[in-house]
This record gives structure tokens, C-alpha cells and sequence, in this order.
């Protein structure tokens, strides 16, 4: 409806009611204003997104690159403290009660049960406390001190647990006598050395891992192999210890005692082999096949493998036959058969190199003497043999093999093509494998 005014002048204005305007204005403010339902879905979603952004945030502090380093170690320390406490309570049977434990005893359940209480303390306080967590032991020294404690503790357990004189898992002929306690003291080793090199890792930039893979699968092939041979002598040691001292015993086995022997020197020389060439390979060799040092480290690391893989495969059959110290599952056992598979590995490395670097030899012979154009049949031999010889290398490809394309594309006739042949020739003389020879 309208109001009509009539002004002075006979005019007339018509103006909207003020019921009218008043009814506009509060549909409006209806259509803008969120309803209940509306507000209690809104406040729910609020709700909803928050907690899960709180239990992200609360994972995410959990969660540590050691996480699964702390949650194996303490599993396996969890069953051998259980397989500890029973080892000791057996040999306590066949001693009087009036005699004290042994310091060997002692030292087995203490240090295992140390490890699995500091273990359990640092997982409860990255679960119950992220902060705290974080705050005093994430990557700080404390951790550091921890993980340095937590593998000595498990290495020194290993070498209580599995040396025969102390007969806890392992009796006087080397055989394992509980097999729990044997594999799980090795596993809390393991895990503790494992969180401690991740820490190393992650805290400190030092990638140990990456390092030792950037030298070559060979590489890591004879680190891995100073370990194992150095168990092949403690080992054996050990059992010769047992066995053929005179002065813990009046009759010795004499065969068991010449192969005891035998171990110790075939682990002490496997050792002394393996840990030269690591050190050779880290000192001496160069990333380029300058000088004669590459060349070198090569042919000692093909005499090394030979005379090695000769003695270890003696050594399986010496060692563990029926009257030998490896005979039973054991540390010696499991090592003395390691130490040959690595040695076999380093010997089918070399030998493949070889045969690579004397197939690019005779190539590039053929190639100055020739005087032609390589074709694509000799072009691709080239790069599958220098590919082969990179394998080893940790790499799809050889950084050399572009060069050896390029170097076979320039091959035409007049002196482009004996520059190129020159530089071909000096190339593929001395570039190939680990070593670069």
C-alpha cells in the first residue's frame, strides 16, 4: 500500500508503508543469519578438524627416525632377559646354593636388563611426553650417550652369551644350547648398532651406508667380510681355548684341536686381507685411472680373492665336519660359511672386471688398427662392456660411456679420426670398475 502526500504546490509523492520495509528488512536478516542445525554442524566440523590435526601433531612428535630401532631392540632384549634369567637358573641347578653366582652370570643379567630398562623408559617417554621427548632426548647428546651405552651393553652380552667356556648358549663344543637367548642377544645388537648409526646419521650428516655403497658392491663385499672373518678367529679361539688348554685339560683331542688352530689363523689372515684392501681402496685409489695405484689395488685385490677363496673353502670343509669346532650351529658355523660366500662374491667381481678392461682392450686395438669406422654393433659392445664393469659401481651407467660414443661417432677418415683413435685407445685402457683401471 502507499500514503499519498499532497505538497503545497498540487503535487503528489507516494512512499513505501513502513510495515512493508520492516518485513524486507527481516526477510533479509533471516536469509543471512546461520540456523541452529547449521551452527552445531559448523561446530562440530571446527571440532573434528582440530582433533585431528592435535593427534597428527601428536604422531608426528612420536614418530622418530629411530622408532623402529627402539621398538626391535626392545623386543628382543624383552626375550633375551627372559632366556638369560632361565640360562643362569639352569646352571644354578648343578651348583650348591652356598656358592655365589659366577661374575659371568652376574655380568649377563645386568647388562641384558639394563638394556631392556632403558629401552622400555625411552619408548614410554616418546609415547606418554612427545615434548619431553623431543626436548631432552631427540637428537640431542643424552640420546647419543644412550645408543653408545645401549651397544656395549648388547656386544658385551653377545660375547658373555656365546662363549663356550661360560656355557650359557653355547656348550663346550660350540653347539647352541638355547636357541632364544642365542639369536635374540644377536638381535638387540644389531638393533642398537642399527639406531646408533641412524642417529649418526641424522643427527651428525655422517652416512655411513651411503659412503660404503658409493665405493662398489665389492667394496662393501670385503668391508662386510673383515667382520665376519674376525668371528671365524674369536670363535675358534675360543673353542681351542676350551678344549686344548693344558691348563684346564689333561687329555686333548688332537684332530679338534688342529682345526681350532687352523680357524684362528685362516680368520686372522681373512682379516688382515680384507681390512688392507679397505683401507687401500680408501687411502690409495683415485677417482681417475691416473698413475699406477688403481691398477695396483686391482691386482692385489684378484690375488687376495684367489688365495682367500682357495682357504675358506678348506676351512668350510675343515672346519665344520663331524670332528671339527664348527660342526654344531654356532657362531664359527655361521661365520666360516659367510666368510667363503662374501670371498666368492669378490672373487666373480674381479673376475668380471677383468674381463671387461681385456675386452676394451682388445676393441680399441682393433680400433687403431682398423683405421674404419666403429659401427653400431661395436659402439653398443662398448657400452654393455663398460656398463657391466659399472654395475659393481653401485650406478645404472658408467660416467664414460657418453665419451666412448662420442669419441666412436668422430671416427672418419684424415686426423680427426686419429686424435679421436689416440684418445679412444688411452680411454679404454684405463677406466673401468670400481678402481677405475
Amino acid at each position: 500500500s502507499s500514503i499519498t502526500t499532497t505538497t503545497g504546490g498540487g503535487s503528489s509523492v507516494n512512499s513505501t508503508t513502513l510495515g512493508v520495509s520492516t518485513t524486507t528488512r527481516s526477510l533479509n536478516s533471516s536469509s543471512t543469519r546461520p540456523t541452529t542445525t547449521q551452527q552445531d554442524s559448523t561446530t562440530a566440523t571446527t571440532t573434528t578438524t582440530a582433533s585431528s590435526t592435535n593427534n597428527r601433531r601428536f604422531f608426528n612428535n612420536v614418530t622418530s627416525p629411530r622408532k623402529i630401532w627402539y621398538c626391535a631392540l626392545f623386543l628382543s632384549s624383552l626375550i633375551a632377559m627372559g632366556s638369560t634369567f632361565e640360562a643362569v637358573k639352569m646352571q644354578r641347578r648343578y651348583t650348591a646354593s652356598t656358592i655365589p653366582p659366577t661374575p659371568q652370570q652376574q655380568w649377563s643379567v645386568s647388562s641384558i636388563t639394563i638394556t631392556f630398562i632403558l629401552t622400555f623408559i625411552i619408548l614410554s617417554l616418546q609415547m606418554i611426553s612427545p615434548s619431553l621427548s623431543t626436548k631432552y632426548i631427540h637428537g640431542t647428546k643424552l640420546e647419543m650417550m644412550a645408543l653408545l651405552l645401549l651397544s656395549g651393553l648388547t656386544m658385551s652380552s653377545v660375547g658373555m652369551a656365546t662363549n663356550p667356556a661360560y656355557g650359557l648358549v653355547v656348550n663346550s663344543y660350540g653347539g647352541i644350547s638355547y636357541g632364544n637367548l642365542y639369536y635374540a642377544s644377536w638381535s638387540s645388537f644389531i638393533t642398537a648398532l642399527g639406531g646408533l648409526i641412524s642417529y649418526i646419521r641424522t643427527e651428525r650428516g655422517i652416512d655411513i651406508y651411503s659412503e660404503v655403497s658409493s665405493r662398489g658392491m665389492r667394496f662393501r663385499h670385503w668391508s662386510m667380510l673383515i667382520i665376519a672373518t674376525v668371528i671365524v678367529m674369536g670363535s675358534s679361539a675360543s673353542c681351542y681355548d676350551v678344549k686344548c688348554d693344558e691348563l684346564y685339560n689333561d687329555v686333548h683331542p688332537v684332530k679338534y684341536c688342529r682345526r681350532a688352530a687352523f680357524g684362528v689363523s685362516a680368520g686372522c689372515i681373512g682379516c688382515v686381507s680384507s681390512l688392507s684392501v679397505v683401507v687401500m681402496r680408501l687411502v690409495c685409489a683415485t677417482p681417475t685411472p691416473e698413475g699406477k695405484a688403481n691398477k695396483t689395488i686391482f691386482i692385489l685385490e684378484c690375488i687376495l680373492s684367489v688365495i682367500l677363496f682357495g682357504m675358506y673353502g678348506f676351512a668350510v670343509a675343515y672346519l665344520t665336519s663331524e670332528q671339527g669346532p664348527g660342526a654344531p650351529l654356532g657362531n664359527l658355523y655361521y661365520s666360516v660359511w659367510v666368510s667363503f660366500a662374501l670371498i666368492f662374491l669378490v672373487a666373480t667381481s674381479c673376475f668380471e672386471e677383468f674381463q671387461a678392461a681385456k675386452n676394451m682392450i682388445l676393441l680399441g686395438r682393433s680400433r687403431q688398427q682398423d683405421g674404419t669406422t666403429n659401427s653400431v654393433y661395436e659402439r653398443e659392445a662398448l657400452n654393455s662392456d663398460v656398463s657391466i664393469a659399472a654395475s659393481g659401481f653401485g650406478t645404472s651407467s658408467s660416467p664414460y660411456v657418453d665419451d666412448y660414443a662420442s669419441i666412436a661417432d668422430e671416427g672418419g677418415g684424415g686426423p680427426q679420426s686419429s686424435v679421436a683413435s689416440s684418445a679412444y685407445s688411452s680411454r679404454v685402457t684405463g677406466s673401468v670398475g670400481e678402481v677405475q683401471i
